[in-house]
């Protein structure tokens, strides 16, 4: 063999040792990202029993009970906000949006009635939020 075939040989045996291990690396760092998010809806926020009651398992919420399960949140942040300092509404918020995000896959089996109420109950956490920040 000539000298420069070697050198070929040893270029690309090299870029394919290192295509594989890149691709392998790629592999093992996107299976532990997806363990991860697994586990992060798995688990519940904290305050989500709290607020959410037995609607805690927002991923078994349905169409026919997803108003109700707004109208427990929002009655239970009524009921808790007086005591509550920013770490409290930031985890009601952080409820509230894994809510909302339910709330979009099962929006086009509500009815009008049940998306306007959702509407109105998502405006006044906003408002009690807003004047909680306000008395701090």
């Amino acid at each position: 063999m000539k000298k420069t075939t070697k050198t070929y040989a040893k270029v690309m045996l090299a870029a394919a040792l290192g295509f594989s291990f890149a691709a392998e690396a790629a592999n093992y760092t996107f299976a532990e990202a997806n363990a991860a998010v697994v586990t992060v809806q798995d688990d519940k926020l904290p305050m989500q029993q709290e607020l959410l009651g037995e609607h805690a398992d927002i991923n078994a919420i349905t169409a026919a009970n997803m108003r109700q399960a707004y109208i427990t949140f929002m009655e239970n942040v009524r009921e808790k906000k007086a005591n509550w300092g920013d770490e409290d509404w930031q985890n009601a918020k952080n409820v509230l949006e894994r809510l909302n995000a339910h709330k979009e896959t099962v929006e086009k089996e509500l009815g009008t009635d049940d998306k306007g109420k959702i509407k109105m109950l998502q405006a006044e956490f906003r408002t009690l939020e807003t004047g909680g920040d306000i008395k701090d």
